[in-house]
């Protein structure tokens, strides 16, 4: 009996896709479960993973753009606060432990971003904390 090459073999495999969901870094494995969880109810893939590197980029902005691009929401430097936002959904959505686990990812962010801005006086009441900073 002959046997087949194993590039022949393998040319008649289906080819990988690629994974339809993003690691988070600094998250465990069954916290990275209850993201997936949570992005395939109420999210889409790789939703958290790509919030927090949002709100990651747009603290690190120079200081001149991070309170601007928050209350504006320049679409060319950053998303507007908008990563902020679906953080604070999937840290309210995900189970306590998990929760606990990226709010420790976070609160370093916010942090920073509390420090490099100021309150608005003039912002609505009725607009999250990170929008409300000037």
């Amino acid at each position: 009996m002959t046997r087949r090459r194993p590039a022949q073999v393998r040319g008649g495999l289906a080819a990988r896709r690629p994974a339809a969901f993003t690691v988070v870094d600094g998250l465990d494995a069954a916290a990275q479960l209850d993201v997936r969880a949570l992005e395939r109810s109420r999210l889409t893939p790789g939703a958290v993973a790509q919030a927090l590197e949002s709100w990651r980029q747009q603290v690190r902005l120079p200081r001149r753009y991070v309170a601007d691009t928050a209350y504006y929401g320049c679409p060319c430097c950053c998303d507007g606060g908008h990563g902020r936002t679906e953080l604070e959904l999937a840290l309210h959505a995900l189970p306590r432990r998990s929760a606990r686990q990226l709010r420790a990812l976070v609160e370093p962010l916010d942090r920073t971003f509390l420090a490099r801005t100021l309150p608005d006086p003039h912002a609505p009441e009725d607009r999250p904390w990170w929008e409300r900073r000037c």
